[in-house]
């Protein structure tokens, strides 16, 4: 994977089928509604802690966090969801040959094509958010974020571990470094 930037839009450029796979999956990834009702609530978080004494003052204020802000950010991250599946479904397919560079020659080795999707610089923070989303709430149900097989993994022979748990691994990692690339590249701008 290349990352792209022009002033108007930037790219993830050579994703390799697998890399693919895992950025077309964000829209997924990141419906709370898959997740368990804990997960959930890791992103739509109480106003108060369980042991807060409840008077009529705090109760009021619990209703309208769940009338109104609960609801209005449902609907936000929806909304991104949607552009962010929206630009998925305009990924380019390219042939590897274009886009081999003559010193990476091994790249091509099993690869007959690679993608490029291109992202409008103004749907950066739907990005940002989605994958913040997806990234919470994957380490919230799977504890990823602190998981030893992270490191054990860059040791071990990947045959040997849970291939569901090393493709959460690996989905949620990428997720991190398309996240970094837009901190330093693009939302600093």
């Amino acid at each position: 994977m290349r990352f792209v930037l022009t002033d108007e839009f930037w790219a993830l450029d050579a994703l390799t089928p697998a890399e693919w796979h895992l950025v077309a999956e964000l829209p997924a990834a990141s419906d709370c509604d898959v997740f368990s009702p804990a997960t959930r609530e890791r992103l739509f978080p109480s106003l108060f802690s369980p042991d807060t004494l409840i008077d009529e003052d705090t109760q009021s204020h619990l209703e309208d966090w769940d009338q109104f802000v609960k609801p209005d950010l449902k609907d936000t991250f929806e909304e991104a969801r949607a552009l962010i599946a929206q630009d998925i479904s305009m990924v380019e397919s390219l042939e590897v040959e274009e886009m081999l560079e003559p010193e990476y020659p091994e790249m091509a080795e099993g690869v007959s094509e690679l993608k490029r999707l291109r992202v409008p610089i103004e749907h950066t923070e739907s990005w940002f958010s989605v994958l913040n989303q997806a990234r919470l709430m994957m380490n919230e149900e799977f504890d990823l974020a602190e998981s030893d097989d992270r490191l054990l993994l860059q040791f071990q022979d990947a045959e040997n571990a849970d291939q569901d748990h090393l493709m959460l691994l690996a989905q949620y990692e990428i997720y991190s470094v398309i996240q970094s690339i837009l901190v330093e590249n693009v939302m600093n701008l």
